[in-house]
């Protein structure tokens, strides 16, 4: 019986080790971003720049005016350096033009722009 349990078992655990990875990479798009914002021009639209809890991150969130509504990048930093992610709708030109200008910046650049919007914020 102790065999037959673990055989049945076993898809669910090879299952929980393949997703797992995927959830904690996932989780960092989730976390606090809420210092700030700093208005920036990214891709020659209006953004609104906040930095996030873990003091690395930058959430890039679309102003009231730009034409992708409702659409945010995050910077998330990891042991390599930065990955940029998109979320949500908007004009796919508009979100386009400000993913080639920000996938352009070094981590520098990022780092740059995150002590920015602290000092900005005067955080």
């Amino acid at each position: 019986m102790k065999v037959f349990v673990l055989w049945m078992m076993l898809p669910l655990l090879l299952a929980s080790s393949v997703l797992l990875p995927q959830v904690r990479a996932e989780a960092p798009s989730k976390m606090k971003c809420s210092i700030g914002p700093m208005a920036k021009q990214f891709g020659k639209t209006a953004w609104l720049v906040y930095d996030c809890e873990d003091g690395k991150s930058v959430r890039i969130v679309s102003a009231p005016t730009n034409k992708a509504v409702r659409f945010h990048f995050t910077f998330i930093a990891d042991d390599d350096g930065y990955a940029l992610r998109g979320e949500c709708q908007g004009d796919k030109r508009v979100t386009d033009a400000a993913y080639q200008e920000l996938n352009s910046l070094s981590e520098a650049d990022i780092a740059a722009l995150v002590s920015e919007v602290r000092k900005s914020s005067g955080s």
